[in-house]
């Protein structure tokens, strides 16, 4: 059995804007996104052991939030692309208002859509079963993600079971939102 703690990074200047962030990769933390990566430390310090290791996304707002996670456990902020967000192309920068006029997708189902030339959640799905099959082959007693919202849910899905087109969207993962899971990584396929 393994503890999973899965953490969403802090508010970045993008989420406080509004703006879609994807896989656009120099968004920061805002003053209130580092006082949630604080906040988080200490909840995963509470949850797994000294020297549990922190992997985040490569991505500078997980990264951010991942170095008091890590500093706190005493180890090394480790960084994998395969946590990064979903890439949604075009659409990075904007809000949701600019992009009201856009034809919505029919015929398809929502998890295999790619919006303007990024990656459908089915994308997001085979990146992170193929970290957490090299996660099972360390045979880890506890690991620290830091990754994002749509990553997270994706995470979370897997690791109870579900596809990524039955994702628990009621589910709230907001800004610093840290969630457990203790699972048999082998026993995920």
């Amino acid at each position: 059995m393994s503890r999973i703690v899965i953490v969403r990074h802090g508010q970045s200047t993008w989420n406080r804007q509004g703006r879609i962030q994807g896989q656009t990769m120099g968004v920061r933390l805002t003053m209130r996104g580092r006082s949630q990566a604080r906040q988080a430390a200490r909840t995963v310090a509470d949850l797994v052991p000294h020297g549990t290791p922190t992997i985040a996304s490569d991505q500078k707002r997980a990264v951010q939030t991942a170095r008091p996670i890590a500093r706190v456990l005493g180890v090394q902020v480790m960084t994998d692309p395969r946590l990064r967000e979903q890439g949604l192309g075009a659409m990075e920068g904007h809000t949701a208002d600019e992009l009201e006029p856009l034809p919505q997708p029919t015929g398809v189902h929502p998890a295999d859509v790619r919006w303007a030339g990024g990656e459908s959640l089915a994308d997001v799905a085979e990146r992170c079963h193929s970290l957490l099959d090299d996660l099972a082959a360390r045979h880890l007693s506890a690991i620290v993600l830091v990754t994002h919202g749509d990553t997270m849910r994706i995470l979370l899905g897997i690791l109870d079971g579900r596809s990524h087109r039955d994702l628990d969207w009621d589910l709230s993962l907001t800004n610093g939102s840290v969630m457990v899971r203790n699972v048999d990584l082998g026993e995920l396929h």
